[in-house]
Order: structure tokens, then sequence, then C-alpha cells
């Protein structure tokens, strides 16, 4: 059965019933029963996983068949994170050379990169900072950015370029307006062309090669998270990794326990049932204040396509959603209003830590308001509309935690993208934007 022959068979009133799912991993409580969605509208989207095949085709494409078919690539950013795998050690070690090296020479870091190469290493960075020593971003192209590094002595600070392609433009125009080419012999590099990277100048002991499988927004597992390892070292990275490892072992095992297949059939029921056009999400901890644009990149530049994976045929159904959202505490003066009164819904999601801080209480607080309202309050002009959510609540923000939460992410998209039988691993779109800015720069 295709996916449109799928949908056509529900209707508005098969979707609105109680619901009671919720799922518990190691470090992550999910509950979805806010959503107030038929449990058996799930069991049919289980059964169609099922009929399709998709623990199969995912272990496959954990295994290394070549399911990137348009860029005819096996997909390898799990291997990072695979003790088994010929990449995991290896990786491993490459870094700790680094990492030593760095935190031995310098007492600043450098680091340019943008896109995957930027977001999810600042995430970490966010969430994992220190006082033992400083490490900035710079993602190009207006000078306005780093303009405040022009004068300043960087003779104890290390550059790290972090480009899988070593030619991005932003990348590159923003290392050479602040070094002047002068500073090659404190620069490392991270990226799949070794060759580019030793042409530029770099050493070769400088280099961290990252497999070309790895796409940008899903490579947080590897060097180009650097500066994540510098900060924990490599034990603190094995359990980031572990907690990612962790999810691929529910999402590669059945149907029923598989919280990022459930995760990715709410986006599915809130995106192609319910006619919502965008996803919503809300963290309730300062330190993942950033997680909602992590997962904007990730989310709509895999989910981003109109096309049949397999055909080549456009296709007749609604794909990825806008994705949205901001840290909780702040949204809640700035567009809670729209949330609790406005006339568009959105696929939305609560996230945070437990702890007996105010932003916990507030986060309970919020949640409990959308899933009760005020049915007795007689003004119109103060009554609340209930909304549908789901919760995702961390044991806390250690390393582990983290790995569960984006691999999840990851794998749930990775499923979404299975049901639209679209690929979530290119970025045709992205790449056209590229060609053009070279041709008005020559």
């Amino acid at each position: 059965m295709k996916y449109t022959e799928f949908l056509s068979q529900f209707s508005n009133k098969s979707l609105t019933q109680t619901l009671s799912r919720s799922f518990s991993t190691k470090k992550l409580n999910i509950d979805q029963s806010s959503l107030n969605v038929d449990e058996k509208v799930f069991g049919l989207f289980e059964e169609y996983a099922k009929n399709n095949n998709f623990i199969e085709k995912f272990n496959e494409l954990m295994d290394g068949q070549r399911l990137n078919n348009t860029e005819n690539r096996e997909v390898t950013h799990f291997k990072y994170r695979n003790t088994g795998s010929d990449i995991y050690e290896a990786s491993l070690d490459k870094m700790e050379a680094l990492a030593s090296e760095i935190k031995d020479n310098y007492k600043k870091i450098l680091i340019f990169g943008i896109g995957g190469s930027y977001l999810g290493p600042k995430l970490m960075e966010d969430i994992f900072s220190s006082k033992e020593l400083e490490i900035d971003f710079i993602t190009g192209s207006d000078p306005s950015e780093y303009e405040k590094y022009a004068e300043q002595d960087l003779s104890d600070c290390a550059f790290v370029i972090t480009s899988k392609s070593f030619s991005t433009i932003e990348t590159l125009t923003s290392y050479d307006a602040i070094t002047k080419g002068k500073l090659l012999d404190q620069t490392y590099a991270v990226t799949s062309v070794v060759k580019k990277a030793e042409t530029f100048g770099i050493s070769s002991n400088n280099i961290a090669e990252i497999d070309i499988g790895a796409g940008g927004r899903f490579s947080i597992w590897s060097a180009v998270n650097l500066g994540l390892f510098i900060r924990l070292g490599r034990d603190g990275f094995k359990d980031f990794l572990k907690g990612g490892k962790a999810i691929d072992d529910l999402s590669s095992s059945n149907i029923e326990n598989n919280p990022a297949l459930s995760l990715a059939i709410q986006d599915l029921i809130t995106n192609n049932l319910l006619q919502m056009d965008s996803t919503l999400i809300l963290n309730y901890d300062y330190k993942l204040r950033n997680f909602p644009s992590y997962i904007q990149q990730l989310e709509m530049e895999s989910l981003g396509k109109s096309v049949d994976r397999d055909t080549g045929e456009s296709l007749s159904y609604e794909t990825g959603s806008i994705v949205w959202g901001g840290y909780g505490p702040r949204s809640q003066h700035s567009f809670f209003q729209h949330l609790f009164q406005g006339t568009k819904e959105a696929n939305t999601y609560f996230i945070v830590s437990k702890t007996d801080n105010l932003n916990f209480k507030q986060f309970k607080g919020q949640t409990a308001s959308l899933m009760s309202g005020n049915d007795n309050e007689p003004d119109l002009h103060k009554k609340v509309t209930k909304r549908r959510f789901s919760s995702l609540v961390l044991e806390d923000l250690s390393p582990e935690s983290i790995g569960e939460l984006i691999a999840i992410w990851e794998n749930k998209t990775i499923f979404m993208s299975m049901f639209w039988n679209i690929n979530p691993f290119d970025q045709w779109g992205v790449e056209l934007g590229k060609i053009n800015t070279k041709k008005e720069i020559e």
C-alpha cells in the first residue's frame, strides 16, 4: 500500500481520543499522552512500518547499504557511536591527540564552521562549557561578527577550520580575514578532504579526517565535535556516544518499544492528518537554549524534500514541517499568547531536565495549563484552548542524556523519511545556493 492510500483511511473523528503512550530509556522519559490521539491510529502507523520493513531498512542503513541513493553514498554517522565499527576507536584516538596538543599549548580556541559544523558543536559548548579554556565560534561571512579579533594578539590561540569539503566560503573567508595567512602553524582542520587541507598549508598531523558519509547535520558524533572532546576528555565523549548507541539499539530492535518511531508517528499524524504545518520545540533548560536551532537544521534540511526517492516523481502529500521554538521561560513572555489562544496549532514538544529550580516548575505549570485549559471560564477573552503536546524529561544534562536526546531526534527524522519515501541525506537546494554564490564572487 502506498502512503497516500494509507492516509485515506483516517477521519478526524477517528483521531481524537484519550491516549496513554509513554516510553522510558535510561536517561529519558517521553510522555505522548497529551496528544489525545487514538492509540489505534498509532497502531496502524506501526503496522505500516512493519509491513514496509522499516526496522530492517534501518538496520541496513546502519550496516552500510547505500540508501543515500541520490549521492550514491553509504551513511556512516552511526559508526562513530558503535564500538564495533572500524571508525569508533580511530576517531577517538585522533581527537585525543589533537585535544591534548591544543590544551597543552593554547589558552583559547577559535572554531570556524557553519551549518552542521557549527550548530551541534555550539550546542555542546552551551551545555558543557567551563572556565578552563575559552572556546569561541565564528560562522562568517559578515566581518562584523569577527571584527573584535582584528587587533588582538592571537599568539596563544588555536584555530580549528571545520569544513567537510574544505571549500566552505564563509568558513575560509573568516579564517583568512582573522589570521591573514600568518598563523598556519597554530591551525587545525576537521574535514573529509585531507588533501585540500594539506594544500592549504595545514600540517597533516593537525588534520582530523571525517568520513564523507557522515552528513554535516549528523556529524556531531565525529571530530566535528572536537570542542566537546576538549571539554570532557575521552571518557566523557564516550558517554555521549554511549547515549546515542542506546537509542540506535532501541530503534533497530522492534516496532513496539521504539521511542524514535513513536515520535516520528506523532509528527506524521500532526502533519499529514491534523494539517499542522509547524513543529514547536520548547526547552526549559538555559543550557539547551539553542536546541531548537540545532533541530531546525536537522529536520528541515533532511525532510525539506518533495520528490519520491525511488521514482523521481513529485509527491502528492506534505513532508517536512516548519520547525521553530525557543527557551521556555523567555518564550512565555514572547509567543505563548499565540500558543494558548491563537488560531493556529503546532506539533508541540516540551523538553526539560529534572531539577528543583523555577524553570522545571514553570514547565509543569505551562504543560498543566495547556492540558487542562479553563473550561469553566465564562469570558471568551480569557478562555484557553486545550492543546496537544508531548514532553521529554531528561534525568540530567549529562553527556549520556544529551546523546540519547540527539540520537532520538536523528532517528525519528530518518523514520519519517521512510514513510514519505524521501532521501533525508542529500540537500541539493543548498548546493544550488552555493553554486550561485560562487558565481557572484567570481
